[in-house]
């Protein structure tokens, strides 16, 4: 009885990074831009995803572990992956960090128009006294 062999498949971006893999049960209809890197029995090949490259196709925070080089699928040096971690883009405020300056901005303008109302203030007018 022939053994069935699964093969695994790569795509790559413009720097040669592997951006995903395919193959045994996943492999696509349309292999035109996928690159062959090994094909072999298991799960390793099958569920080639989550099997195939250890720690994972991407580190935690989304940058390619690995990179196809002369048809052979390699691992990215620490050099290599700290390079595209400087050029990722820097994350915007957040939305409580939004909310902090929309508030900060009504504040000062309450204070130049003069209708800045201290918690004292506040305090005495509804009734309740100064602490000392």
């Amino acid at each position: 009885m022939e053994e069935y062999k699964s093969k695994v498949y790569v795509q790559v971006d413009e720097k040669n990074r592997i951006t995903r893999i395919e193959g045994g049960y996943t492999t696509p209809e349309d292999l035109t831009s996928w690159v062959q890197i090994d094909e072999g029995e298991g799960d390793r090949y099958n569920l080639c995803q989550s099997h195939y490259f250890p720690g994972g196709l991407y580190t935690e925070d989304g940058i390619p572990r690995y990179k196809l080089d002369d048809g052979r699928a390699m691992e990215r040096t620490e050099e290599e992956i700290a390079a595209d971690r400087v050029a990722l883009p820097k994350p915007g405020p957040t939305e409580a960090q939004l909310l902090g300056r929309e508030i900060t901005a009504l504040q000062l303008e309450q204070i130049a128009q003069g209708q800045w109302i201290t918690e004292l203030e506040l305090n005495q007018m509804e009734g309740g006294t100064a602490n000392a």
